[in-house]
């Protein structure tokens, strides 16, 4: 509890002195940031204020404002997404600054977070007067220019990092006007009736964890199954990626496995994927997982969304993996296909890694949710094609900590289904590398040959 003056935060009334909580002088520093005639030109003049739900636990508030990129910048165009999470010590403590839009940046870290240069520019523990207001004039001048920073931080490769935003914003503003469905890039973003099954999102908005468990199948632990996507939405997601790809405008692979499918925060559709996080992903991993299982599904707080497609010409399979999340929501949008099912092992660290646990076959509208860590495979596509979205939830908190100490699984036997010729150095002591690959151990062997560490 913190005794200030409200005298000047409501704008034209006289303030008392009261103890007010960090949660209320933040809501007024925000009111008074965006008044008439106060806001910056830079700022939209409106504020989400975080559902408390879902602000972190060792926050009081959070409230997520919008930033026009600058002109004359790589940001120029773009629409940014500010998160500030203020912390119970708040005005004497600085909120928490994280951007919530897909940022690239050399002082921008993992999830958006802000860089320890931000911090030390902004200097709060100096400032006469700790507002909201001098923390947002800051991440204005962060989209100018790189902040100062004890390092020798090239000019070069803060450019170059910056072009890749000015690529993207490009993208989704060439894009827009060729857009097939509408709704999919609503702002604000809405799950419209006959997207989602009812019942499940009832559930979810609920926050009712014994009926969400009543909507999932559990196919080995850990791993469940759920009817989530209708038809239509199905329908709406295959026909407006489709159309993208017919455009021919750039687009980045979905990852470093895949080659076939599209990003689709990059084409706009980023606010409908948070959309899918708050409202559905987040209510199921809160419900479904505990933070024993894995660290940070309970505090996603951001994403990568994509799409992949498997035919038997192109993307044919998949190679066991883990996906770089905390937790993966996978949609099969369809359509017609024979194989193509995913088989799933145990989860990495552990030493049921390389064995296997179950094979799923996917079913259009159905949804597979499983744990980041969790070990699986695409099985190869024998007839047809298969589409599927696939949103990999993660948590800036989580990925802030200390990294766990190497994992064992290396110890004993694998099943060879759950072997991988990308990841798994020891590959070879197992079985033969597919004709043409080249094994990892190999690999870092070159690597190492030509000073690649």
């Amino acid at each position: 509890m913190i005794t200030v003056s409200l005298s000047g935060l409501v704008g034209g009334r006289v303030g008392v002195s009261l103890a007010v909580l960090p949660a209320t002088i933040a809501r007024a520093h925000v009111a008074q940031l965006l008044a008439d005639g106060a806001r910056p030109s830079y700022l939209a003049p409106h504020a989400e204020w975080v559902d408390a739900r879902d602000v972190p636990a060792q926050c009081a508030a959070e409230v997520v404002l919008t930033v026009d990129g600058p002109r004359g910048t790589a940001y120029a165009g773009a629409r940014l997404r500010v998160h500030l999470s203020f912390p119970p010590a708040y005005p004497a403590h600085p909120p928490l600054v994280r951007f919530g839009s897909q940022l690239h940046h050399e002082q921008v870290l993992e999830g958006g977070l802000v860089g320890p240069p931000f911090y030390a520019a902004l200097g709060w523990e100096r400032k006469p007067a700790r507002h909201v207001r001098t923390v947002m004039a800051e991440v204005h001048q962060l989209l100018v220019a790189p902040l100062p920073t004890g390092s020798r931080l090239s000019r070069a490769t803060y450019l170059r990092i910056a072009q890749l935003q000015r690529l993207r914003t490009h993208t989704i503003s060439a894009y827009a006007p060729l857009r097939t469905h509408g709704a999919l890039f609503a702002q604000p973003p809405a799950l419209l009736a006959g997207w989602v099954e009812p019942r499940v999102l009832a559930a979810c908005d609920a926050r009712d964890d014994a009926a969400i468990r009543s909507c999932v199948h559990e196919l080995a632990p850990g791993v469940f199954s759920l009817a989530l996507f209708t038809p239509a939405l199905c329908g709406l997601l295959l026909d407006e990626l489709r159309g993208f790809e017919r455009t021919g405008l750039p687009a980045s692979r979905p990852n470093s496995m895949n080659r076939h499918g599209v990003i689709v925060d990059e084409i706009g559709m980023e606010r409908l994927m948070d959309e899918l996080r708050v409202r559905l992903v987040c209510p199921l991993a809160e419900a479904l997982f505990t933070e024993s299982d894995q660290g940070g599904s309970h505090s996603l707080d951001h994403h990568h969304a994509f799409s992949v497609t498997y035919t038997p010409s192109a993307d044919t399979g998949l190679d066991m993996h883990h996906d770089d999340s905390e937790v993966t929501l996978n949609v099969c949008l369809g359509s017609r296909f024979e194989g193509a099912g995913l088989t799933f092992c145990g989860r990495f660290g552990e030493t049921t890694y390389r064995k296997h646990i179950v094979t799923y076959a996917h079913q259009p509208g159905r949804a597979v949710l499983h744990l980041g860590r969790q070990r699986h495979g695409a099985d190869t596509i024998v007839r047809g094609e298969r589409s599927s979205l696939i949103v990999w939830a993660r948590s800036s908190s989580y990925r802030a900590r200390a990294p766990d100490e190497p994992p064992m699984h290396q110890r004993v036997a694998p099943d060879l289904c759950c072997l991988s010729y990308t990841h798994d150095i020891d590959y070879e002591t197992w079985q033969e590398l597919p004709p043409g690959v080249v094994g990892k151990r190999e690999r870092l062997a070159k690597l190492r040959a030509m000073g690649g560490g």
